[in-house]
């Protein structure tokens, strides 16, 4: 049975062409390495690669569409996640953060949907392709978080991929197309998580939760209105609640 939970915190739950490297910084459970994609039509994408002691899953971290945001937002999950044996990478989105890159114009919801599906993808797919490739990875046991735009993005990127196993979403938005294939993805769980005064944001989660046909999905409401993954500063155990879910099914 899918699972609602309405808690004001959640206790818990190579390829020469293709990037270069630099920058590689030891720990004791992983190590993290600076990176440079190049995506389809040639635009550079910067990321970090955690890389588990280990070989394991591998978990791509789509941030937020809003200004200010980029990879950065990611950085405690991706590394309680590497932590745990998972190979990590979070990225820039084009013309966030490092990465070179502009978007396209538009105006409305619907038009700036259509921009991340015809171009934002792009840079969806190059990370992918990126962690697929790395030795240590699981290619078959692959999971996916993302917040704001990263939610339909997330769930089309598992459309497109089947070795996406587990998914775990932050605040929408959530069209029909996103509808109509996450429905597709019967034996993929997803986590949901939105604030309820968040209001958009959070009715598309209830979306998402109600098209997700995994029996064992879950919906988490939190108090406040905090977006994506700003939910961290205020509900920390989020990230330790999406850190046991992957653990959980990956």
């Amino acid at each position: 049975m899918k699972e609602l939970l309405l808690f004001a915190t959640l206790s818990c739950l190579v390829m020469p062409n293709f990037y270069c490297t630099k920058g590689s910084i030891e720990d004791v459970s992983h190590t993290t390495t600076e990176v440079t994609l190049a995506t389809e039509d040639q635009v550079t994408l910067k990321g970090t690669y955690y890389s588990a002691a280990k070989p394991g899953p591998g978990i791509l971290l789509l941030h937020m569409c809003l200004d200010g945001a980029d990879r950065s937002s990611w950085s405690g999950v991706a590394t309680r996640l590497a932590g745990e044996g998972f190979h990590v990478l979070a990225f820039d989105f084009r013309g966030y953060g490092q990465s070179d890159g502009e978007w396209p114009a538009f105006q409305t919801m619907p038009e700036f949907i259509e921009v991340c599906r015809n171009t934002v993808m792009k840079d969806v797919e190059a990370a992918y392709q990126f962690l697929q490739s790395q030795q240590d990875v699981a290619k078959d046991s692959i999971g996916l978080a993302g917040a704001s735009c990263g939610v339909f993005m997330g769930i089309d990127a598992a459309h497109n991929h089947p070795e996406i196993r587990a998914l775990a979403l932050l605040s929408g938005p959530f069209d029909e197309q996103a509808r109509a294939n996450l429905e597709t993805l019967d034996k993929v769980p997803v986590l949901s998580a939105a604030s309820e005064d968040d209001a958009r944001a959070f009715e598309a989660m209830k979306r998402v939760f109600a098209a997700t046909k995994h029996p064992n999905s879950t919906l988490v409401q939190y108090k406040g209105d905090a977006h994506g993954t700003n939910m961290f500063i205020k509900q920390p155990d989020l990230e330790r609640a999406i850190v046991e879910w992957f653990k959980r099914w990956l």
